[in-house]
């Protein structure tokens, strides 16, 4: 960032009445991190589990947006340590696959996500090892009391997309404790500390010269925001760009390496003006495998001289998930920044809560079926 663009940066982002308009409190939020991480770890390694360690051939996270995108960053941060497979639904029907030796993680902060519950019946009526990851709803009433163990998240946080490490570490503790993952030792210990690390330097008392949250939020401000991944940060690179629409209100992009160097490259050979307004952000992971690495360094040194300009922010922690986690609060911080410096409160999704109201209106299931089927 330049001295001209701190300068005036900082007179906005440093300034109280800027951050004044986030009137959820998500900034504050974004700083609890580590303090999420020690109470989920607590209520997930308290709940009873009443299926025998090791009974799961495979595992999959149904979810929507912020409470999907936690099994993404597992799958990702774990991909070389996963002892059984592990996929993400977000839709309304779980694979043909899904039995009675399939762990499912049902994920939803509110417990009404209507994709969500539909994945419910369907994995009660395989017989499926079933487990909801809530707040409430009809997960946690309807389905607790049939018995379904219910992880509980705390129920005050104002928006799902801020719940996402008591979402994350929640569903790491059920998939260790079901040998889906490795045991992990003092790996939370350490996401922990990453975590406190990563507010603490991004946190709002930090003025911009200081605070690469807040320097991102500048960069971007005013251009069309492309995030790309890869390996342990492409799921990231998915939660920046989520972060980006509900935070900021703004259209995002997002794509991981190495494929996009497959399609997506080639759209900037005669990009013109819409390039030019792009805002690119890579991020990077120190232990990325060498060739991706020079992935990395081709692709930006192809793709600068057609957008308005590349960033690169670079992850920190000793193991996966720290450095996963040092990435999501510096995106996390950096899109509530991005909405002040636009002037807008980043807290209400208004054009989600129109669309949920109007599908209420009508049944949901199969083309052609009855409300009812």
């Amino acid at each position: 960032m330049s001295a001209t663009e701190a300068r005036g940066a900082e007179h906005a982002l440093d300034r109280p009445e800027t951050l004044a308009l986030d009137r959820q409190g998500l900034i504050a939020l974004a700083g609890q991190g580590a303090e999420a991480l020690r109470g989920a770890r607590e209520r997930a390694s308290a709940v009873d589990l009443p299926f025998p360690a090791e009974a799961a051939r495979e595992a999959v996270v149904c979810g929507m947006g912020g409470s999907a995108i936690a099994g993404d960053l597992i799958a990702d941060a774990y991909a070389e340590r996963l002892r059984r497979p592990l996929s993400v639904v977000r839709d309304y029907a779980l694979p043909g696959w899904v039995g009675r030796e399939t762990l499912v993680l049902l994920s939803s902060y509110s417990g009404n996500t209507e994709e969500t519950l539909t994945c419910a019946m369907q994995a009660l009526e395989r017989e499926a090892l079933v487990v909801t990851v809530t707040s409430g709803g009809k997960l946690a009433e309807f389905y607790g009391e049939q018995g379904v163990p219910v992880v509980r998240l705390p129920p005050d946080i104002p928006q799902p997309r801020s719940a996402v490490v008591h979402l994350l570490v929640s569903m790491l503790v059920v998939l260790e404790r079901m040998a889906v993952l490795p045991a992990l030792g003092d790996e939370l210990d350490e996401a922990g500390a990453a975590l406190a690390a990563a507010a603490a330097a991004n946190g709002p008392e930090r003025p911009v010269a200081e605070n690469p949250a807040k320097q991102l939020a500048a960069a971007l401000h005013g251009g069309l925001p492309v995030i790309y991944g890869a390996e342990s940060t492409a799921a990231v690179a998915r939660r920046w760009k989520g972060q980006i629409n509900e935070n900021a209100k703004l259209p995002a992009i997002w794509a991981a390496l190495p494929e996009l160097d497959h399609n997506e490259i080639v759209g900037y050979e005669a990009a013109g003006d819409l390039g030019r307004a792009m805002r690119v952000v890579m991020l990077r992971d120190p232990r990325h495998q060498r060739q991706v690495q020079r992935r990395f360094d081709l692709t930006r040194e192809l793709v600068a001289p057609a957008v308005g300009r590349v960033l690169e922010v670079t992850a920190e922690g000793r193991s996966a998930l720290a450095r996963v986690l040092d990435l999501v609060t510096v995106g996390d911080y950096a899109s509530l920044y991005l909405a002040c410096l636009r002037g807008i409160d980043p807290g209400p999704v208004d054009i989600i809560e129109r669309l949920k109201a109007r599908l209420a209106t009508t049944g949901y299931g199969r083309a052609g079926a009855s409300p009812a089927g």
